[in-house]
């Protein structure tokens, strides 16, 4: 486990808030946020990333589930929210079934989401999927068995340019289904809608809120990426979900 992946814990507090990052970042985009955090806390590394080898071309959610899954079992048996940034959310339904009604709540910063059997292109893009799909096998031919550079622990072929990382996973996270099997349906749901998110209009986080069956939507004044632009009161917000 990477030094990114050690929780930062409060005695007592409970449940666990796990952050899993969107395309293009490793666990330490959450660095900030788990400084402010009352709650204990685990940043995972999908892989593709850091010591975590993998073509990050070809990650599937389950790929992603089961590695985040593992991380959390290795943390901590009890009860935990998950929080998944921008791609992280299509990974968030896959990590809730494995960990068998551990869950308490889903989180959706800025989340990507579509329901049960379909992909998030379908919402994104519905318009441009032969498109999508063109492009995403072109950046595979380029860049077969690579892995995202940021912090790489591990020899193996690197992107250093964190914009094509970004657009490899958003692409290959974005055409594959979504399944919500395994997710109580009265499972609690927030969409963290970011107020000043230049690549999600509020006509489509309305529609991803939707997607994810969001109970509550909280507004943040940030960017797309609050744990870089409002640490602070990202965490804030998690605190108060978690103690809910």
């Amino acid at each position: 486990m990477t030094a990114a992946t050690v929780p930062f814990a409060t005695p007592g507090a409970r449940p666990t808030l796990v952050l899993v990052h969107g395309a293009g970042h490793t666990s330490l985009v959450w660095r900030r946020v788990q400084e402010h955090l009352r709650h204990a806390s685990l940043a995972v590394d999908l892989p593709g990333r850091r010591d975590r080898p993998a073509d990050i071309t070809r990650i599937t959610v389950d790929d992603a589930a089961d590695s985040a899954a593992r991380d959390v079992d290795d943390v901590t048996d009890g009860a935990v929210v998950l929080v998944g940034h921008s791609a992280g959310g299509i990974v968030l339904p896959a990590i809730a079934a494995r960990l068998d009604g551990r869950v308490e709540h889903l989180v959706f910063v800025a989340g990507l989401s579509a329901p049960h059997g379909d992909a998030v292109a379908d919402t994104v893009r519905p318009d441009a999927r032969a498109a999508m799909a063109a492009r995403l096998g072109e950046m595979r031919a380029e860049y077969a068995g690579h892995m995202l550079g940021t912090d790489l622990d591990h020899e193996a072929p690197a992107i250093d340019d964190v914009r094509v990382a970004m657009g490899i996973e958003s692409l290959n996270f974005m055409g594959q289904t979504m399944s919500w099997d395994g997710v109580a349906p009265a499972l609690g749901r927030t969409f963290v809608r970011c107020l000043r998110d230049p690549i999600q209009s509020r006509e489509l986080q309305a529609r991803l809120a939707e997607n994810c069956g969001a109970s509550a939507v909280v507004d943040l004044d940030a960017g797309h990426t609050p744990a870089i632009d409002a640490p602070e009161a990202l965490a804030a917000v998690l605190d108060e979900i978690a103690s809910t």
